[in-house]
């Protein structure tokens, strides 16, 4: 898994079963040490119960809030890396507000003793632990999945309109209504064999067939054609213009 392709499954619905059961070991594990706090060490179990309870609410902030202020700092066309420091910096904020009020909660005599910008040290700290040890746990775990086994075209295939072309490594996914193939040629090769004269190749990687565009999506910057067979199609900036006239892309 590539780092950019890790930053842009955070949040999502595959990112919330990992980060949330990672953030709980993480709590009970920062329970039984009692880092940052030394007032409370007195009893473990509710050391734990704290620790958890803010571990877990800070990874459920972080997951709800960063990708947007990520996508916000994207629109203002900071860098990625800046976006993304900008958008840990200010999701902290309701972090360290939520753990001070939480610590008041369950400690109220002995709160006083940690200042402001403790608790923002403090949630700084723990969130860049469980993001730095998640990062570590997706790019070990998540290898690339193997590439189905290309199958040539059937004499059914044949009678099916092509819809799209896609390049993948060294074949070519042709899709059709009824499902793809993959065929081992370049991208230019399948165009010149499977491509309709009303289609573009919007994206260098990626050809469509005119008849196959329903409608077109919009991600912050980046757009995308939804097909008839539901493939969503990425249209590269350079390719944007030509897709607007002809109608596929309406602001």
């Amino acid at each position: 898994m590539r780092f950019h392709d890790l930053i842009a499954d955070f949040g999502n619905g595959r990112w919330w079963p990992r980060a949330l059961g990672l953030a709980f070991a993480a709590g009970i594990l920062l329970g039984v040490l009692g880092p940052f706090g030394s007032f409370l060490n007195g009893n473990i179990m509710l050391r734990v119960f704290s620790w958890t309870v803010d571990v877990v609410t800070g990874t459920a902030l972080v997951g709800l809030l960063m990708p947007r202020l990520v996508r916000a700092g994207l629109r203002l066309k900071m860098p990625l890396p800046a976006a993304l420091i900008g958008a840990f910096l200010v999701v902290n904020v309701p972090t360290a507000l939520f753990s001070a009020a939480f610590g008041y909660w369950l400690w109220p005599r002995m709160i006083d003793r940690v200042r402001p910008e403790d608790w923002y040290t403090q949630s700084l700290l723990v969130c860049a632990v469980i993001i730095g040890l998640w990062v570590l746990f997706s790019l070990a775990f998540d290898r690339p999945r193997p590439a189905p086994l290309p199958r040539p075209a059937s004499a059914k295939d044949s009678l099916e309109p092509v819809l799209c072309l896609q390049m993948e490594d060294h074949y070519v996914r042709v899709h059709r209504p009824s499902g793809s193939t993959l065929e081992l040629m370049p991208l230019r090769t399948a165009i010149d064999r499977y491509g309709q004269g009303d289609g573009v190749q919007v994206h260098r990687s990626w050809w469509v067939a005119a008849s196959a565009v329903e409608a077109s999506e919009r991600d912050s910057r980046n757009w995308r054609l939804r097909l008839s067979n539901g493939v969503r199609v990425p249209v590269a900036r350079n390719r944007v213009t030509e897709a607007r006239s002809r109608g596929w892309i309406r602001d």
